[in-house]
């Protein structure tokens, strides 16, 4: 696929082959602009692969949860958001389609099948140049635009830059923040990048038998015993503490307490399970949260159940049976709040290695929403999750990725005309 035109041929420079970068080259590609695109790994779209367990969740087209500078992120949805993606998508062949909760993935359910599309359009142009196992050392503003020099000592020069190098998170499929970082030497404003959507490290004493159980709860957030977010979904216990959708989607807030020094607790109620009341994967408003009218109800359950089946088979067919030895050990008093209201400290998080994206990133008020231009440095355009702007999960981390790439190529190509 690659391709290696006149060295300095190139009218863009991409750094970084990831969903952002991809996006925009292939804008680039279809409007036969010439372009360099970077990447430091091997293989092009090492992180897009992992995303939605190997299915890719390509976006949301639910409403909008994003964090940090969410304003920004509603901006650019508003110019390029679910349908423009979407006539990009399919402008490449890519057939997909909506799950519950706007959650959107290729027909195939296979990651690479996405992938696959991105890259046989850029192979089709023949002014794209990809060079993979190439890392940037040094970025700097010339007369005529940008030069940018990489490991193996080479030079390139364009009159633009799109940037689109991510964040820290999952270092092992390529994640780095070096770049962003990198760009205070520029001029621009760094919000120090913290993990998000990863796990949660906690006391394990009250859970200890449960590594690997999957069920579904609401889990809850504490800082100081003070309710700050909220999520339903499928919980896993680890060996660590817990895990899931809905527990990771508490992440960041948890890194925040922790930072600020205060007491923080996870909170887990497990009515669910006992059919109390149902569940969906989703973030949950604090005013949804009911632990009082959900202890309730248990133990009413609980009482009933042990009048008609006795104390020898109270929890059969209720709970699991890893389970059942635990609560057996509680009085009947304690049990409801074990089920509806266990709140474990939370000593940590996985960090950036388990992270499947990180918050913090370059500041958005210096970037233009509506063409991913940087307000400070002429030509050099920001895309993706190197912007202090990050969501929940279910796609719409990767539909801001699209929107910023697609965005910032089109602008690059309108300077053109």
């Amino acid at each position: 696929m690659t391709r290696h035109p006149a060295r300095n041929n190139h009218q863009v420079i991409i750094i970084g082959g990831g969903a952002s970068g991809l996006a925009a080259a292939c804008i680039c590609a279809q409007a036969g602009l010439p372009f360099l695109l970077l990447e430091k790994e091997n293989k092009l779209g090492r992180k897009l692969l992992a995303t939605g367990n190997g299915r890719c969740n390509l976006l949301n087209t639910g409403p909008a949860v994003y964090f940090g500078e969410a304003g920004f992120a509603g901006e650019v949805l508003s110019i390029c958001g679910v349908p423009e993606v979407s006539a990009f998508f399919e402008s490449l062949g890519l057939t997909f389609f909506e799950e519950e909760l706007g959650r959107v993935y290729p027909n195939t359910r296979q990651a690479v099948t996405v992938l696959d599309c991105l890259t046989a359009r850029i192979a089709a142009f023949h002014g794209a140049d990809v060079r993979t196992g190439v890392m940037v050392s040094d970025l700097q503003q010339t007369k005529g635009g940008y030069a940018v020099t990489t490991n193996t000592g080479e030079r390139f020069t364009a009159p633009a830059v799109i940037l689109a190098t991510g964040s820290p998170a999952a270092p092992k499929l390529g994640g780095s923040g070096q770049m962003a970082e990198g760009l205070g030497r520029l001029g621009h404003s760094l919000h120090p990048f913290f993990p998000a959507l990863c796990a949660l490290q906690t006391q394990t004493g009250p859970i200890k038998g449960l590594n690997g159980l999957r069920v579904p709860a609401y889990v809850t957030l504490y800082h100081d015993d003070v309710p700050v977010c909220a999520a339903a979904g499928e919980l896993l216990y680890t060996a660590y503490g817990v895990s899931g959708l809905c527990v990771m989607q508490l992440a960041r807030d948890a890194e925040r307490g922790l930072a600020a020094g205060k007491r923080v607790r996870v909170g887990i109620d497990l009515s669910p399970l006992l059919g109390i009341r149902p569940v969906l994967m989703r973030r949950l408003a604090l005013d949804e949260l009911t632990p009082g009218e959900n202890k309730k109800a248990v133990s009413q359950l609980l009482h009933a159940r042990r009048q008609a089946l006795g104390a020898d088979y109270l929890y059969t067919g209720l709970v699991p049976h890893q389970m059942v030895g635990k609560l057996a050990q509680l009085p009947l008093t304690k049990t409801a709040d074990w089920l509806t209201d266990l709140r474990l400290p939370v000593t940590g998080t996985q960090g950036f290695e388990q992270a499947q994206v990180a918050a913090g990133g370059v500041m958005c008020e210096e970037v233009d929403s509506r063409t991913m231009r940087s307000r400070l440095l002429p030509g050099l355009y920001l895309c993706g999750e190197m912007l202090n702007v990050d969501g929940d999960t279910g796609g719409f981390n990767l539909l801001f990725a699209w929107a910023t790439g697609i965005l910032a190529a089109r602008d690059l190509i309108s300077q053109q005309r």
